[in-house]
C-alpha cells in the first residue's frame, strides 16, 4: 500500500509542476517580456505649492489690481486662500502701487514673490 500512495504523490506533485510550467509558458506567450503596458511617469509636486495641478498658467503677465480670484489661483505657488487674501488686501488698501507691495499679503514672502516674478504686473 505504501508504495501505491508514494507513486501517487509523486505523479500528484509531477502533474502540478507541468500545470505550473503551462501556466508560466501561457503568460510568457500572452505578455512577452519588453512589451505590454508603458510605464507611466508621473510629475512629481511640490509640497509647497498650493495650487490646483487642473489650473493652467495664464498666458501672459497677471495684472495684480484686476485679476479675478480664479487668474491668481492659477499662479504658481498661489492656491485659493493666498488668491482670495490679495483680493482683500486689493480692496482694503486701494490696489497695489508696487509689486513689492505683494509681499505685504500674510502668507507671501521672498520666495513666492521670486516665483512670481515675470508673471505679474500692475499694468
Amino acid at each position: 500500500m505504501k508504495n501505491w500512495e508514494n507513486r501517487l504523490s509523486g505523479l500528484l506533485l509531477i502533474a502540478a509542476g507541468v500545470i505550473l510550467l503551462a501556466i508560466l509558458a501561457y503568460n510568457f506567450f500572452i505578455f512577452p517580456p519588453g512589451e505590454g503596458l508603458e510605464p507611466v511617469l508621473l510629475e512629481s509636486s511640490s509640497a509647497e505649492s498650493s495650487e490646483d495641478p487642473e489650473m493652467p498658467e495664464p498666458p501672459g503677465p497677471v495684472n495684480l489690481n484686476t485679476a479675478t480670484l480664479e487668474e491668481l489661483d492659477a499662479l504658481p505657488g498661489i492656491g485659493e486662500t493666498l488668491a482670495q487674501r490679495i483680493l482683500d488686501y486689493r480692496e482694503t488698501h486701494g490696489g497695489f502701487q508696487s509689486l513689492e507691495e505683494l509681499m505685504e499679503v500674510d502668507g507671501i514672502g521672498a520666495a513666492t514673490f521670486e516665483e512670481l516674478s515675470g508673471k505679474i504686473t500692475l499694468e
